[in-house]
């Protein structure tokens, strides 16, 4: 679920990109960016527990 509410803030940054509205344009993709790697970094940490 939260990958899909980062896969929309890229698509509305491309979409204010292309509507010409730069500087929003490029603090939703930094925002989205960040929040990107916060979401990594949260599930890269997760331990797995696993029996062979």
């Amino acid at each position: 679920m939260d990958q899909l509410a980062l896969f929309l803030l890229f698509g509305a940054a491309m979409l204010v990109a292309w509507i010409g509205l730069r500087r929003m344009a490029i603090g939703l993709f930094c925002l989205a960016v960040v929040l990107t790697v916060a979401d990594y970094l949260h599930h890269a940490t997760d331990t797995l527990n696993l029996s062979f």
